[in-house]
């Protein structure tokens, strides 16, 4: 068992869905959980449909304190983002609301910045952007590297890539002060992606490095970077290396029960077998990759959406609508286990 997570404010219905992906999670055990009003009640009493998970067969309510409820709102709101969007933006507006009333200025940076991701993987940059900036300003006055690395990488989310460099370097040499490894690598791999998307694929595949050794002394496995290394790949033609890139973020995403990224790796192998000119393959595969970001609830990123709709533009042209709907259709209705055996299987195997 992994990390041990308490939940407040979970006797409602964003808190009982918190609690059933909690428990889903293989690498997460429930903790206390907290609902000032319903202390002492059952759990399951309230969440029947929880009945049965080993970790909360005897838990019980426990009074919720109003700066733990706000912290652990935005928490999940973070666990959130690739599961449930519409879960996680309630989470992060409830964080938000909650942190302004205690005026807290770290708990309401993190909310912010928190809310501001939600609208950034709706396809809303612009919505969101307002809420980093907020993030950015107030935990600049706090004057804590954890905390302006951690909202300069929210606010980033939403910023044109051109113009981002300056705040990569600002918010990598945060991580940098404070030993922040985790933080560094997520920001190296999102650096890595911005320069992707400038053209700038040399200062791409630096980033991914750092990414990956920042990883590496942590022990975390990062899906993104092996996500972003595979389209950096791809770009460079070495399609072979970008097939093992995308396969290892798809498998570090099922590992996670991570739809988002499932979505991306496969959708980064779509594109590969039109590549290769396989374009049955790639139409199914373009229905696995849409059937997985609609679990989350997200939009496609601006970039990906432009890849997904160039290839299958050219699966049309190669299929005809017809044979295009039918294999795209069909990657949509298969099963997880399915869909992950089409995306693994060996271009041209049977």
């Amino acid at each position: 068992m992994g990390a041990t997570v308490a939940v407040a404010g979970a006797s409602g219905y964003a808190g009982g869905e918190l609690l059933r992906l909690l428990a889903a999670h293989p690498d997460l055990e429930i903790g206390p959980v907290a609902a000032h009003g319903s202390a002492g009640t059952s759990v399951t009493a309230l969440h029947p449909q929880l009945t049965g998970h080993p970790g909360l067969r005897d838990s019980l309510f426990v009074p919720a304190d109003p700066a733990l409820f706000a912290a652990a709102l935005g928490t999940a709101a973070i666990v959130a983002f690739f599961i449930d969007l519409a879960t996680a933006r309630q989470l992060a507006e409830q964080a938000v609301q909650v942190a302004r009333q205690l005026g807290d200025e770290r708990l309401l940076s993190r909310a912010l910045g928190s809310l501001c991701a939600t609208h950034f993987f709706a396809g809303e940059p612009e919505t969101g952007r307002p809420f980093g900036r907020e993030s950015v300003e107030r935990a600049r006055r706090l004057g804590d590297d954890v905390e302006l690395a951690w909202s300069l990488n929210r606010y980033l989310m939403t910023i044109d890539p051109v113009r981002s460099r300056p705040l990569y370097a600002e918010a990598i040499a945060c991580t940098e002060r404070s030993g922040d490894h985790l933080t560094n690598s997520v920001l190296h791999s999102n650096a890595g992606g911005a320069a992707f998307e400038a053209g700038d694929i040399p200062a791409a595949r630096a980033h991914l490095e750092a990414a990956a050794q920042a990883a590496q002394q942590i022990g975390y496995e990062h899906a993104n970077v092996q996500a972003n290394l595979g389209d950096v790949l791809r770009a460079e033609r070495d399609l072979d290396g970008a097939r093992s890139a995308y396969e290892a973020a798809l498998r570090i995403g099922r590992r996670n029960g991570d739809n988002w990224h499932m979505a991306y790796a496969t959708l980064g192998l779509a594109c590969l077998a039109g590549d290769a000119g396989d374009w049955d393959r790639a139409a199914a595969l373009h229905g696995v990759a849409q059937a997985f970001q609609d679990r989350t609830g997200n939009s496609w990123q601006e970039f990906s959406a432009r890849d997904r709709r160039d290839s299958l533009d050219q699966a049309r042209a190669r299929l005809g609508d017809e044979q295009l709907e039918r294999a795209y259709g069909q990657g949509m209705t298969l099963s997880l286990d399915e869909a992950l055996d089409v995306a693994l299987r060996k271009a041209g195997s049977a």
